[in-house]
């Protein structure tokens, strides 16, 4: 009930009450015991907000290193596979390698453009897409170009540190492959060199205040790629040292606290390491901007304690009063920014909120539009998810919740497709992390982040397929091929059953290409793909290797008997007559045959011995098919007769 207070109507024996000696003595008293506790539990409040700053900001920071350590790898691969690409094409088609970068830089649609640059043996430079580059330019010297030619990495992704480039004046990160032929051997690098400004664009997506930072740093401690607001890669080339440039393991991602050594700012980093590429990635948020969003609450703090102070020495009742009314108002206000951080952070991205007490989800309208909700707060549990997404991501998306919610993972992080309501599936990346549990460690909620990342998985497609088949007629190219030869061989082996390599190229092809053009023979190509493929099963493999080389690959045969008949058959189709822009354009072909493991028990020396079979149908008199055991039993008779 309300307390009453009645004053006197004769004020001046009220001041007498109020400045008498013993309630002085009591006032002081209260004071000396109930103000130190007043102002020991702002100090204490303060430095909880300070540790509340702090831990959110590592927080941010760990996540959003994880994002952008993502994208980083994203981008790597998709230049590692254009450079594979590339690197076949300059083997097969040296001659229109520069078309051919082109149509990938356009392919990019400028969202990542690649300077390639092509070395021989020596180091040559033998092409250059950088207009006006020197023929024969001494490129050896390089740390890219050198440590391919020396040898004793492989065919290895080399990343190398940020140079300014003696073709482009501009400073590039270089990424570079050996050029390996037929044999095996090193005849020259492929580089491509990407602007280190395209690995800064995660900074645009997030909102860390002004002093904020990302870099991308080699494991040796050199600085790829750097961003800040007000300076963007100046300190591309420099060297950082210590934890954690000089001490990541396969595993490696964490936070730490440091003044920067580049610009003198006192920041809260994660860090995520990509060791598979000796790189790491670094997220960096000043502390000043960190705590800036809790400065508010530290002066309502001291205006708090003030006023406590002030209320208990008139009443004491109304400094309890004000100090827990001030305790829960800060409460709530750092429990409402905590809830909204996250949608902060993930500006372009839908956010979404599990309840696991009601199993109700709330959608943001992002969220709602990119899923294709009905509604932005709807009825959720694991038989809608079920009937949501694509049957094939259900088992893996399902592990990593249930890992995240058992606290086996610091987050949650998945990427599956989704059915929309006119029945398409979507590709979606989806983050979540658990923002509170019940005494049992049981989850009560947990709030996330979803993207649309449709256009991102088709353009990865798009390159896979680019990397393994033939751009003219579609087919699989060599790459494809000698992975499916050695999943058949293995087959094969376990089954103890035979296959059969059929290597053939096509007679009188360069006729038509001097007679009727490139472009001509181009075609005649395309309709030589399609009218095989309808000749050869589901299971065989036409692939063509380059020019008018092609093999096929029978998977299950019965002998080598099998293997010649659809040699023959092959024969009877190139045979037919070809209507080709008008023109009745009339080959053959010659076709070697060889049979696993009668002839070899390896790839490599399988398609050799068809290789063989093929050359000795040509002297044969072309136009027709030989057999790998008919070779050797003729190479054998001549070498007889010699004797």
């Amino acid at each position: 009930m309300p307390l009453r207070t009645t004053f006197s109507l004769r004020p001046w024996r009220d001041a007498r009450v109020y400045l008498r000696a013993s309630v002085l003595r009591k006032l002081v008293l209260l004071l000396v015991l109930v103000l130190p506790l007043v102002w020991l539990f702002a100090v204490h409040k303060r430095d909880q907000l300070s540790e509340v700053a702090r831990d959110e900001s590592n927080r941010n920071v760990k996540n959003l290193a994880h994002a952008f350590a993502e994208e980083v790898q994203s981008s790597i691969v998709t230049i590692d596979l254009s450079l594979s690409q590339l690197r076949l094409s300059w083997l097969r088609n040296p001659e229109h390698f520069g078309d051919i970068v082109t149509e990938l830089n356009t392919h990019l649609q400028g969202r990542l453009r690649i300077n390639v640059v092509v070395t021989d043996v020596e180091g040559r430079l033998v092409f250059s897409s950088i207009p006006g580059a020197p023929r024969h330019l001494d490129l050896s010297d390089r740390e890219h170009i050198a440590t391919h030619l020396q040898g004793g990495r492989g065919d290895r992704l080399y990343i190398g540190k940020p140079l300014k480039g003696r073709l482009s004046g501009r400073w590039t990160v270089q990424f570079s492959r050996p050029i390996i032929d037929a044999d095996g051997k090193t005849v020259g690098v492929i580089v491509g060199g990407v602007a280190p400004a395209y690995f800064s664009r995660f900074y645009s997506t997030i909102d860390l205040g002004a002093n904020a930072s990302i870099a991308l740093v080699r494991t040796d401690g050199i600085v790829v790629a750097r961003t800040t607001q007000d300076l963007t890669m100046r300190d591309s080339g420099r060297l950082l040292t210590g934890f954690p440039y000089t001490t990541v393991n396969s595993t490696a991602g964490g936070t730490f606290h440091r003044v920067s050594r580049l610009d003198g700012v006192e920041r809260n980093y994660g860090w995520r390491a990509l060791p598979q590429y000796g790189l790491l990635v670094t997220v960096g948020q000043s502390v000043q901007d960190a705590n800036a969003r809790y400065a508010q609450q530290k002066e309502v703090l001291a205006m708090a304690g003030l006023a406590v102070s002030l209320l208990l020495a008139l009443a004491g009742w109304a400094a309890l009063a004000a100090a827990d009314h001030r305790r829960r108002a800060v409460a709530s206000l750092a429990a409402a920014e905590a809830r909204w951080k996250l949608a902060l952070n993930a500006a372009g991205e839908g956010v979404w909120d599990y309840s696991f007490g009601n199993r109700m989800v709330t959608l943001s309208p992002s969220a709602r539009g990119i899923i294709d909700a009905e509604g932005t707060l709807l009825p959720f549990d694991r038989d809608a998810f079920a009937l949501m997404s694509h049957p094939e991501d259900l088992a893996a998306v399902l592990h990593a919740l249930d890992a995240h919610l058992a606290g086996h993972t610091p987050d949650y992080t998945a990427q599956y497709r989704t059915r929309l309501r006119n029945g398409n599936w979507r590709w979606i990346l989806a983050r979540g992390q658990v923002a509170g549990r019940d005494t049992g460690g049981q989850p009560l909620r947990i709030v996330g982040t979803v993207a649309d990342i449709d256009a991102r998985k088709l353009q990865e497609e798009q390159i896979r397929h680019l990397a393994h088949h033939d751009m003219l007629t579609g087919l699989p190219n060599r790459l494809l091929l000698r992975d499916r030869l050695r999943q058949a061989l293995l087959a094969a082996e376990r089954a103890e059953h035979r296959l059969a390599v059929i290597f053939f190229d096509l007679d009188k092809f360069k006729p038509v290409n001097d007679s009727y053009g490139h472009a001509v023979g181009d075609v005649l190509l395309q309709q030589v793909a399609t009218r095989l493929r309808a000749t050869l099963r589901a299971s065989d493999t036409l692939a063509r290797l380059g020019g008018d080389e092609f093999v096929v690959l029978l998977p299950r045969v019965n002998g080598s008997g099998d293997a010649r008949k659809v040699a023959e058959d092959i024969l009877r189709e190139l045979n037919r007559p070809f209507m080709t822009e008008g023109f009745s354009l009339n080959i053959s072909a010659s076709l070697g045959v060889a049979v696993y493991p009668d002839c070899a028990q390896d790839a490599d020396s399988l398609l050799r011995c068809a290789d063989t079979a093929m050359y000795e149908a040509k002297l044969q008199g072309r136009g027709r098919v030989a057999e790998h055991a008919d070779c050797e039993r003729i190479q054998a008779g001549m070498y007889k007769d010699a004797a």
